[in-house]
């Protein structure tokens, strides 16, 4: 069988202008032209992310970002509040072990997001956690965080709020500035269309203040945000980074965003949402129930549960078999109970949507008739 089309919750197929950066000679991660292209592309990160702070463009997927994030603004022996809404949000826990740093958990209900009463009360029993972390959409459950007034709450108790926006950067508002995020940490593969790679971490102009009265962190070099700082400070005009750059990657990753610009941003989120609608209203029309309710539905990723008398890994290989699309399974506890479709790019479009939903609703008919 040839490649998949992807429907998986990330990477994603690309349109053929961002593959063409890939192709190009590689150029130094230094010097005139460097420069040039490093600071357009990260001017439009941060139109993207409405800021008027800093953006890196570390080496990596979104997971990099993370670990830099959560090891700039906690020391080890310090303690971290984490709003755990599905496997990927869980793992902030994860690198904070790896840093020797206490973490709190909030879980909240597969399918369902945190409210702001919720954190509140969290944070107010934890004081000594001065640091919150959360992830805007959780991709393990297609649900969208309210970023906007969660935000409020972290700044209303004086905490310091680090974002996971790797699936929705790109697709959904995330206004940095004005929604009071401290880091705000995406990666290229998913809603900003672009390959595998580049973990781009935007610091609030605020943030700052905070980071540097943390302390001495020892977290490393490269993990370490105020590191890239002192770079882009300091070596603005010839190396404004600490490491080798992925140079193909960061040019198809400005194509890419220089597409996402050009589209406009309200446009395109509105146009996120009406797809993701799109989905959801066809999914239950042949009988499979999304995960997260509509009023907390993410724009770039849904998980559905099939009808009782089909397995959710039985999806998964048909819509294979018989569309060459690659879904994504259920991860961690929602493992064989539900299946995820991305819709992000290229998968936004009726050629992949209705052939997915061609095999789906085939597969529950022929159920259907079989139970008749």
């Amino acid at each position: 069988m040839s490649r998949p089309r992807l429907m998986i919750p990330g990477p994603i197929d690309l349109e053929p202008e961002v593959l063409e950066a890939l192709a190009e000679q590689v150029v130094p991660h230094y010097g005139d032209a460097w420069v040039a292209a490093y600071r357009h592309v990260r001017k439009n990160l941060l139109a993207i992310a409405e800021s008027e702070g800093e953006a890196f463009v570390l080496a990596g997927t979104g997971i990099v970002g993370i670990d830099a994030a959560i090891g700039t603004a906690v020391p080890t022996g310090g303690q971290l509040i984490v709003v755990d809404n599905g496997f990927f949000s869980g793992r902030m826990c994860e690198v904070a072990d790896g840093y020797g740093i206490t973490t709190h958990v909030l879980r909240t209900a597969r399918g369902e997001p945190v409210r702001s009463e919720e954190l509140t009360a969290f944070m107010q029993a934890h004081p000594e956690a001065r640091v919150v972390g959360l992830t805007h959409g959780e991709t393990a459950t297609g649900v969208l965080n309210d970023l906007e007034a969660l935000g409020s709450v972290v700044a209303d108790a004086g905490r310091f709020l680090i974002v996971d926006a790797v699936s929705t950067f790109g697709a959904a508002r995330v206004a940095v500035d004005a929604w009071a995020v401290g880091i705000c940490c995406t990666a290229s593969q998913k809603a900003l269309e672009s390959p595998p790679g580049a973990a781009p971490v935007i610091v609030n102009p605020r943030a700052w203040e905070f980071l540097d009265s943390s302390g001495a962190a020892n977290h490393g070099l490269y993990s370490d945000l105020r590191v890239w700082r002192r770079y882009a400070d300091e070596m603005a005009e010839f190396h404004p980074q600490p490491a080798t750059m992925p140079v193909n990657v960061i040019a198809a990753l400005t194509v890419a965003t220089d597409r996402i610009l050009a589209e406009g941003l309200e446009p395109r989120y509105r146009r996120y949402r009406e797809i993701a609608a799109r989905v959801r209203v066809r999914a239950r029309a042949a009988g499979y129930e999304p995960l997260a309710d509509d009023a907390w539905a993410s724009p770039t990723v849904t998980a559905l549960r099939p009808p009782s008398s089909i397995r959710a890994d039985d999806v998964v290989a048909a819509v294979r078999e018989r569309a060459n699309i690659q879904l994504g399974s259920g991860i961690a506890e929602l493992a064989g109970e539900v299946f995820r479709v991305g819709h992000m790019g290229l998968s936004t479009t009726d050629a992949y949507l209705d052939d997915l939903f061609s095999v789906l609703e085939t597969l529950s008919n022929t159920q259907a008739r079989a139970a008749s």
